[in-house]
This record gives C-alpha cells, sequence and structure tokens, in this order.
C-alpha cells in the first residue's frame, strides 16, 4: 500500500465506514485494549482537520524565501488535503 497523499479525505472515508463485525470484535477482545472504532477515527479526522488549519495560519506568514520552512510546509499542507 502507497502513503496517502489525500489524509483527510482517506481518513474521512475510515471514519464514515461501518466496521465489519471482525473488526468490532477485535476491538472488544478482552485480551487487548477496548477500542472505539469509530470514535477514534472520528477523533483522529477532527484532529488532523485542526492540525491543517493551524498550519494554514502559520503557512500564511512564512516568507517564501524561508524555504527550510516554506517547502516542507507546504508539501505537508498539500497532503492534508
Amino acid at each position: 500500500m502507497s502513503a496517502s497523499t489525500t489524509l483527510i479525505t482517506d481518513l474521512t472515508t475510515c471514519a464514515n465506514a461501518t466496521p465489519s463485525a471482525q473488526s468490532l470484535a477485535n476491538a472488544a477482545a478482552a485480551s487487548g485494549p477496548i477500542q472505539d472504532v469509530k470514535g477514534n477515527l472520528t477523533l483522529a479526522l477532527r484532529k488532523m482537520q485542526e492540525a491543517k488549519v493551524l498550519l494554514e495560519e502559520v503557512d500564511s506568514v512564512v516568507d517564501a524565501g524561508d524555504t527550510t520552512i516554506q517547502t516542507p510546509l507546504t508539501n505537508v499542507l498539500a497532503s492534508l488535503a
């Protein structure tokens, strides 16, 4: 599987999907940590969206000539589509 270039879109797909019966059984297994699969995916999505907003604020004030910040920041923002 290749790395995602559209993190928010891909995570939205995950958060909106219905977990399989096996995934829910794995999440509730007594042998491991109990997981709220949908809740954790939704929380991760919200945090990713929040990160995008914060990074866009930083991007709005970073000078284009400051390439040690601007170039990687542009790449990160592009992946947060």
